[in-house]
Order: structure tokens, then C-alpha cells, then sequence
């Protein structure tokens, strides 16, 4: 018997773990710079594996400088991990990196970091360490946490300075002490601009987000009246209709034409006619219950779904809306339909059409 596994190739389950992961991270915020970071996981590792391949083969082949076993032990076990971690980063496996961005970039920080301090150490260097100012400098732009960020600064220019005390260097105090101090300013004005780049983007992400929300708001409301439109009963209404389904409860449908409205606009103007299709649709906002939806369908049709609402009930209050619409200058017919739990599942289209055609029989028997 075949054996369904999900997505077929083994770089295509890697990229279902990372599509998996980005709609899950803190409610899918597009904008974090670990998103950003994931998505160049994969390049980041291939070349660290190449360039600290690179750096292994020039410390077992240099003539100027004589490293000892355990720099280069050091140097083939980060290689070793940057290429583990990319093959990782395209089989399933992959989701661990994603979902641990914090720790993946702190202890790659600390292992490239640490390969040139233990270079330089055993090189007996200190200066120019230019190694490792590229690695603070880079790392420090791509860690997540401020306190990581203060942290791996403070530790690796800790080190260097160690290593220029152990073994003293080429230039003046003053010009290393010059070459610190602007690794560190170039560390905090690479995190502050990050960091306001990053509050921008959320920013205008935010407002985008709020409007679009708020377009998607309006694309389900009556403008005249407020109340749901077609569109906004049927997203609704099918939440509903499922629980119904489920739980085995009755559901209704009222239809509600009004009558009048025509000569109301002939004689005193479509504002008018405005004005009572208002009235009559804040009464009946108020006249039923909170999980009652209700909704204008049409220029003089509302529609009012009734979760948990059998016959007997859903007739009473259609008795009550045609009756209270006879304080306005119109009245309404009013059509029933209903649903009771059985073997098919309730269908709003049905009940809808159903319901207007009791209306419309209701109407002609006037």
C-alpha cells in the first residue's frame, strides 16, 4: 500500500517546514528579522563552509604563520557544522533552525567569531586582526536579542584586546585602541539603524494591515443601513450554520420584504425612503438576539438568520416584526423557512430561497 509522506522531494519538505513555520512566527509578522534571516540561512551556511574550507586549507599550506592542531581542529569543525547545518536546512529537519533563530545565530556568531581569535592565538598575533573585526561587525548586525548583541561585542573585543596584550601588535596603542573603539561604533550604528528600519517597516506594515482589515470590514456592510450585506451574511452565517450542523440545532430563516417603500420614494422622496429603511433597520438590530444575523439582501429586502431557533419560535418573531413595522410609515411581508437537524447539512442558499418564496405568498394572499 502506498505510504503518503506530504510533499515529494526531500528539499520540498524542507520548503513546506519553512512555509509551515513563517505563517505560525508571532502571528506570521513579516517584517522580523529572523524571517528575514531564515530566508538566507541556507546561503549564509554554503558560504561559510566555503570560505572557512578556504581559511582551513590556507593554515595547513601557510609558510608565515605556524597554527597549531587545535586552531585548525577549531577551523574543520566549524567547517563541518556550517555544512551539516546547510544539508539540514533542506530536509524536514529544517523547522528546528526556523523555530530557533535566536540560538542559531548566537552560536554561529560564537563559532566564526572564535575561529579567528584562536588563529590569531595560536599565530601569536594580534594586529591587524581584520578577520575578526568582519566577523564582530557581521554578526553583531544579525543577532536578535540587544542583550546578545552587548554580550558578543563586549566577549570578542574582550578577546582581541587579550590577544594584543599576549602578543602586543604591529601599530601604536592609540591606533588599535582607534581600531576598537570604531568596530564597536560601527557594531551600535549598524543595530540602531536596524533597529528603526525595522520599527518603519512594522509601522507601515501595521497601517497596511489595518487598512486592508478595514476595507475587508466595509466590503461586508450595508453602507445605508449598517447591517450585514449578501456578502457579509454568508461568511457569517456559514459559521454559524456549521454549528448548527454539528450540534444538531434547528435553524430558521426569516425573509422580510418591505411594502410601500415605492409609493414612501414617489411621494416624499428616495431620502425619505432612505430614512425608513434606517428606522426599520435599527429595529430590527434591537428586536432580535446578539448571534441573530441580520442583513439587507436588496434595496427592500433583509434576510435574518436564527441559530437555534425552531418553527414555533422563528414564527412568533416574525409575528412581532410585522407587527412593530406597522409604527413606520411601511409594513412588512414576512417568509419563513427552516431547517431541522437530519441526514443534509443546511444550506443557506436553500433557506433563503425557500423563505422568499414564502414571502412572496404571504404578499400575494394580501
Amino acid at each position: 500500500m502506498a505510504r503518503i509522506t506530504g510533499p515529494g522531494s526531500w528539499t520540498d519538505r524542507a520548503q513546506h517546514s519553512r512555509t509551515v513555520w513563517r505563517s505560525t512566527a508571532r502571528a506570521g509578522d513579516p517584517v522580523r528579522s529572523d524571517l528575514v534571516i531564515v530566508e538566507g540561512l541556507a546561503t549564509i551556511t554554503a558560504l561559510c563552509t566555503l570560505l572557512f574550507g578556504a581559511v582551513l586549507v590556507w593554515m595547513t599550506t601557510a609558510d608565515d604563520y605556524a597554527f597549531s592542531w587545535w586552531s585548525k581542529t577549531y577551523t574543520f569543525g566549524v567547517t563541518v557544522t556550517a555544512a551539516v547545518t546547510w544539508c539540514a536546512l533542506h530536509t524536514p529537519r529544517a523547522g528546528i533552525f526556523y523555530r530557533h533563530t535566536d540560538a542559531v545565530t548566537l552560536v554561529a556568531a560564537i563559532l566564526v567569531v572564535g575561529s579567528p581569535v584562536l588563529a590569531y592565538a595560536s599565530a601569536g598575533s594580534a594586529y591587524p586582526a581584520f578577520g575578526l573585526v568582519l566577523a564582530i561587525v557581521a554578526f553583531a548586525g544579525i543577532l536578535q536579542r540587544r542583550a546578545h548583541i552587548v554580550t558578543f561585542t563586549t566577549l570578542a573585543v574582550c578577546a582581541w584586546t587579550a590577544l594584543a596584550v599576549a602578543h602586543g601588535t604591529d601599530v601604536s596603542v592609540q591606533t588599535f585602541a582607534v581600531s576598537v573603539l570604531r568596530t564597536v561604533l560601527v557594531v551600535a550604528v549598524i543595530h540602531y539603524f536596524r533597529m528603526k528600519t525595522i520599527d518603519l517597516l512594522w509601522e507601515k506594515y501595521r497601517m497596511v494591515d489595518e487598512q486592508r482589515a478595514r476595507a475587508d470590514s466595509l466590503s461586508h456592510v450595508d453602507d445605508l443601513t449598517g447591517l450585514a450585506n449578501r456578502r457579509g451574511l454568508q461568511r457569517r452565517a456559514a459559521t454559524e450554520l456549521d454549528r448548527c450542523r454539528r450540534e444538531s440545532r434547528p435553524v430558521s430563516v426569516l425573509y422580510l420584504d418591505v411594502d410601500g417603500l415605492k409609493d414612501v420614494n414617489d411621494t416624499l422622496g428616495h431620502d425619505a425612503g432612505d430614512a425608513v429603511l434606517v428606522r426599520l433597520a435599527e429595529m430590527l438590530g434591537t428586536a432580535f438576539r446578539g448571534s441573530d444575523i441580520v442583513a439587507r439582501v436588496g434595496g427592500d429586502e433583509f434576510v435574518v438568520v436564527l441559530p437555534d431557533t425552531d418553527r414555533t419560535v422563528a414564527l412568533d418573531l416574525g409575528a412581532s416584526i410585522r407587527d412593530l413595522s406597522m409604527t413606520t410609515e411601511v409594513s412588512v411581508s414576512v417568509g419563513l423557512a427552516v431547517w431541522s437537524p437530519g441526514p443534509h447539512a443546511p444550506d443557506l442558499d436553500d433557506l433563503t430561497r425557500r423563505a422568499d418564496n414564502a414571502m412572496y405568498r404571504v404578499k400575494s394572499r394580501r
